[in-house]
């Protein structure tokens, strides 16, 4: 039976054909016991663990790399850089130092320098922009190479910025077209270099026959450790400080050096709580991280973005003493002739608005004029603007004070002050008065400049007297007090000799009668078309008295009188404003002033002096502009309004200046002791527009205008916005 199945299937053609033969069979057995042990090694099979382990190691000695120690190619060189900080950054990393270290930028990268070898903590306000990232980066690498710093830790406002800081100094190191003389004087880069970007060649890398120990993440990175290596086993990690940092160590190694690079963002500045939080990991956190008896320095490099944040109380010596807090401006003194540069930013909104992007117009405006918009100015960075060609060739900005401009004009000044000034506006709050300048630049009459409009009745000026030159306003008065600035300007004070005073008396009385025969050639107009004569000039006889007095008289009319502010606010002769009880001989009383009579050599009757009390005349001028548009006695500039409310008519950026001015000081209330007390806070010097604005309220009043102002029935004719709002 069986012999006859062997023979009936050995007798068969085609399953003979089907039979594989051994060979074919051994190669098949071969293949899967090859995938067999592929598939243990991918899923951790235990049958393959000894093949696997064995095929780790060939891939680790194909990794391996055993390097050979080395002395710096060029010590004097090194030893030479080391000892200057500025010189190091310059040499061995030109690509980010090309251009001249200004001061600021020197008192960071000594801050830096001085908490490595001193200890302590610092702190640093410096503009936007002035590359604080990029010195805290480099500074550190060039602290750890020479081995002042074993465990530097970088701090910034959020995990990813502190991720980002990693990635830059981890390139700056690792690439030798980069490196260049930093790689040949460094050997420890030698390390570097070998891993090829591959970070887990380090398990397997020696020098010397030695294991070099070189760590390479994603969190921090360990400098090889090997004999002679000055950063050996040295440590740099970045953290975000919106993350856990408390016990942070690697191995048995401390951080000795933390460097906070701008520890806000721009949502936590808006929250106490945030506030609190990162106050609370500076002061705790970030304090005890050295570990107990152990020295641990923290440099804060930053901008201050609100008056009430971290940033501002830690560079706050009065706050935060111990901080040693410091800050830095982009504009350390301000132009002269702000005039100008108005004109310019006017010109720049013009030339944006009918397409030309890069304002050509305004920089030729600058360029014809340059002398005299830069004269007064002081920038700390002066090599700060944009040199790059517009497309028709020119240079988009020739200087860093048009560079500043540009920001203001594009941005606004408040971010100006903000990023680049440090000096962050103050938030309006309960204690100040509410004036803003946005509000005396937005409040226009819709009549044109040097327009008197339908129903004023008195026009007057007044002038502030500074070397350089003559700040005047002009203004038209109704009977019910409402006022129009129609005109105001600053006529320039010639012939004067820089840092002498020097024919400056002379330059002063040329200057006033320039100004004074001006108004007398061309006469303001009333809405008829008819000259209306300025009633009565004040001017300023608070600096150069003499002068002042000697001009009065010599000018013979009656429309022209001295006056001198008393008061605690800014510019006041005296402390305190103190009227006459009666009208004497020699004074004239009068409501908020009084004439006194002071005598002038070569003049027997001596001249009628007008005395104000400054404190009340501000306050009284800051009263007009927060008056309701609909009501006596507000205040307006000239110029037509913008169609919507959502941007301002290019009359309306003229005014930016003079805003600026008449908000230069503003009253606040505040309890001392228990009494709540009025004074004037000044934000700024540029105040010479409110001066003669006050004054052009106490000529109206001298001239029958009532500082109480009232409804008075009257006829108003010709247009006008604020006839239009009268008619409503």
């Amino acid at each position: 039976m069986g012999s006859c199945t062997l023979a009936g299937v050995g007798s068969s053609p085609f399953l003979l054909a089907r039979m594989p033969d051994v060979e074919s069979l051994d190669a098949k057995i071969a293949e899967l016991t090859r995938l067999r042990r592929e598939l243990a090694n991918l899923t951790g099979g235990r049958g393959d663990a000894r093949a696997a382990d064995a095929a780790r190691k060939r891939k680790a000695r194909s990794l391996a790399v055993d390097l050979k120690a080395r002395p710096p190619k060029d010590p004097e060189r090194r030893a030479r850089c080391e000892a200057d900080t500025i010189l190091w950054l310059q040499t061995y990393l030109p690509d980010e130092f090309d251009g001249p270290f200004t001061e600021q930028r020197q008192e960071m990268a000594y801050a830096i320098e001085r908490a490595c070898q001193y200890g302590g903590d610092q702190a640093i306000a410096a503009p936007r922009g002035e590359g604080k990232t990029t010195l805290v980066e480099c500074v550190t690498i060039k602290a750890v190479l020479e081995g002042k710093v074993k465990f530097p830790v970088i701090v910034a406002a959020t995990g990813p910025d502190a991720q980002r800081i990693l990635r830059n100094i981890k390139e700056r190191l690792e690439r030798p077209d980069r490196s260049g003389l930093l790689a040949e004087d460094y050997p420890e880069l030698d390390c570097v270099h070998a891993l090829e970007g591959r970070p887990q060649r380090t398990g397997g890398q020696t020098i010397d026959g030695r294991r070099s120990y070189i760590r390479w993440s994603g969190t921090e990175i360990r400098f090889p450790d090997y004999p002679g290596a000055q950063s050996g086993g040295a440590v740099i990690a970045t953290r975000g400080l919106d993350a856990a940092i408390r016990g942070l160590r690697v191995g048995n190694l401390r951080p000795d050096l933390v460097v906070i690079d701008d520890p806000e963002t721009r949502q936590s500045v808006m929250s106490e709580i945030q506030t609190a939080a990162r106050r609370l990991a500076i002061e705790q956190d970030l304090a005890g991280l050295g570990g107990p008896g152990r020295r641990l320095s923290r440099v804060m490099l930053t901008t201050i973005m609100r008056q009430e944040c971290l940033s501002a109380e830690y560079t706050d010596q009065k706050r935060r003493s111990a901080w040693k807090g410091k800050r830095f401006r982009f504009v350390l003194q301000w132009p002269e002739r702000a005039d100008l540069w108005d004109e310019y930013m006017v010109l720049r909104h013009a030339d944006q608005e009918t397409g030309d992007e890069y304002a050509r117009r305004a920089h030729q405006f600058y360029l014809d004029h340059r002398e005299q918009m830069d004269a007064g100015a002081e920038v700390a960075n002066p090599s700060r603007y944009i040199e790059d060609p517009a497309p028709d060739g020119t240079p988009l900005e020739v200087s860093a004070l048009e560079h500043a401009y540009n920001i203001i004009s594009d941005r606004g000044l408040e971010h100006f002050l903000t990023e680049y000034q440090n000096d962050p506006p103050a938030e309006i709050g309960p204690q100040e008065s509410g004036i803003t300048a946005y509000r005396v630049q937005t409040q226009v009459s819709g009549y044109e400049r040097k327009a008197i409009p339908p129903g004023c009745t008195v026009l007057v000026q007044a002038i502030d007297c500074r070397k350089v030159a003559l700040h005047f306003v002009v203004r038209a008065f109704q009977p019910d007090s409402t006022g129009y600035t129609i005109d105001y300007g600053v006529q320039e004070v010639h012939g004067t000799t820089v840092g002498t005073d020097e024919g400056l008396d002379d330059a002063l009385k040329r200057a006033l009668r320039a100004r004074m025969e001006a108004i007398r050639d061309e006469p303001y107009l009333d809405h008829n078309g008819e000259p209306m004569p300025v009633a009565l000039t004040l001017v300023d006889a608070g600096w150069r008295t003499t002068a002042i007095y000697d001009f009065c008289l010599e000018w013979g009319a009656l429309d022209l009188r001295p006056a001198m502010g008393f008061g605690k606010s800014a510019g006041c002769t005296q402390a305190n404003f103190a009227p006459p009880v009666r009208t004497t001989t020699d004074k004239k009383t009068g409501d908020g002033w009084f004439l006194s009579r002071r005598p002038v050599q070569g003049h027997a009757g001596g001249i009628w002096l007008v005395c104000m009390d400054t404190d009340r005349w501000k306050a009284f001028e800051h009263d007009r502009w927060m008056t309701s548009p609909e009501k006596p006695g507000c205040m307006f500039n000239f110029g037509q309004p913008a169609p919507s409310s959502d941007r301002m008519s290019q009359d309306q950026k003229w005014h930016m200046s003079y805003a600026k001015h008449i908000t230069a000081e503003v009253e606040v209330e505040e309890v001392v002791k228990g009494v709540l007390v009025r004074r004037w806070k000044a934000k700024s010097d540029t105040n010479h527009y409110l001066d003669a604005s006050y004054m052009t309220h106490v000529a109206a009043n001298m001239k029958g205008i009532s500082t109480r102002p009232k409804k008075v029935q009257q006829a108003v004719a010709g247009g006008g916005w604020f006839a239009a709002q009268k008619g409503r």
